[in-house]
């Protein structure tokens, strides 16, 4: 054996001895609780600032005044100008109403300062009045304002100052792209109706056994409407209406001698009408209607009302026993008042609505001479 092997043999017994040593005393010791240790690892973020410096930069606000001068736009309205020249066609010069038109727009113009107006004379005839408008063209005119009766010419009128960018104002009769001027018509006609009604009723008893209506069909629906107003007032308000075939369209033709004519016409074809109302589109066919109805010996059994109360009509209602019952006023003399600042603002191109009206009242021998107390009528009075 060799000297390892020895040793190891000597070894072994000692140890096992240590190990039984140590179980004893283990046996013998009071039991330890065992302590379970666990390590909990946290992780954190650590944030790091870094500053950084940036420049500061300020900004100082420095005031200085600047004169600055803006030029005027141009302007846009190529017809603008200081003074112009204004064509005015009238209806007739044999008419009391278109007088007093014509002399409202001369006073007017006048007072403006700023139109001259060249006058032509219509003549109640749609072929004069295309001849007036050539003229105004020759005559290199701003604007015109046309009183023509004609509606058949209106549209070859209209199409030449078109073409001239020409503004245009229509009185009473309606043209194509011209600004209306005159009577609300249909307005104009019940005030009339109406009124004539009253009277049938107050004293007829509300019988009225036909009806003639003095027309102007040349001029179309506008002052047909007119017509309209006026039999429609009298039959909406009358306390017995009158029967279709009684109610009389007549052609006045716009003058007093065919009104006298058509009315003597068809008086024959009613022989026991005892009560007739007369409709005028005008004092002048007013008159001829009254003067056939009383050359008729009907004197005292009819009335007659119209439109427009120009001094022929007025002095007509203010005679004592007149028929002529009254007329819804236009008060012609004003027109031009109104017509020529109107003209005026369409060559400063200010737009202009499509219709200007004038203001009616219905004139009788009631009212007249607090509506016109300067009339010759109400002076004798």
């Amino acid at each position: 054996m060799s000297q390892s092997q020895s040793r190891t043999h000597r070894i072994w017994p000692l140890v096992a001895l240590v190990l039984v040593l140590a179980m004893a005393l283990t046996s013998c010791a009071a039991p330890t609780p065992q302590v379970l240790i666990q390590t909990q690892v946290v992780e954190k973020a650590v944030v790091q600032t870094q500053l950084v410096e940036k420049p500061v930069i300020q900004t100082q606000v420095v005031e200085k005044q600047v004169q600055v001068t803006v030029a005027p736009a141009p302007s846009t309205c190529a017809t603008i100008k200081d003074h112009y020249k204004i064509g005015f066609a009238n209806l007739t010069e044999d008419i009391v109403f278109a007088q007093l038109v014509e002399q409202g727009m001369k006073e007017a113009a006048k007072t403006s300062g700023k139109v001259d107006l060249v006058i032509a004379d219509n003549k109640l005839d749609g072929a004069t009045a295309l001849a007036n408008a050539n003229n105004f063209l020759t005559q290199s005119v701003d604007g015109v304002v046309e009183f023509q009766t004609d509606e058949k010419f209106g549209n070859v009128i209209m199409d030449k100052f078109r073409a001239k960018n020409i503004p245009v104002i229509a009185i009473d009769i309606p043209m194509p792209g011209a600004t209306f001027f005159g009577a609300d018509n249909y307005k104009a006609g019940l005030l009339a109706g109406e009124a004539a009604a009253k009277y049938a009723n107050d004293n007829w008893g509300g019988q009225v056994d036909a009806v003639m209506l003095l027309e102007l069909p040349q001029s179309g629906p506008v002052p047909a409407a007119r017509m309209q107003g006026m039999l429609e007032g009298l039959q909406n308000n009358l306390k017995t209406k009158v029967a279709d075939k009684m109610v009389f369209h007549l052609d006045s033709k716009n003058t007093q001698d065919e009104s006298f004519k058509v009315v003597g016409d068809t008086l024959p074809k009613i022989p026991n009408a005892k009560h007739i109302v007369g409709m005028a589109i005008n004092d002048g066919s007013g008159l001829g209607v009254i003067a056939a109805l009383e050359a008729a010996g009907r004197k005292g059994q009819d009335i007659v009302v119209g439109q427009g109360a120009d001094p022929s009509g007025q002095a007509e209602m203010m005679k004592p026993g007149s028929i002529y019952l009254g007329a819804t006023g236009y008060f012609p003399e004003k027109y031009g008042y109104k017509i020529i600042p109107a003209i005026l603002d369409a060559l400063n191109c200010k737009p202009l609505p499509p219709s200007i009206y004038v203001d009616h009242v219905f004139i009788s021998k009631d009212n007249l001479c607090s509506l016109y107390p300067d009339t010759d009528v109400c002076k004798k009075k």
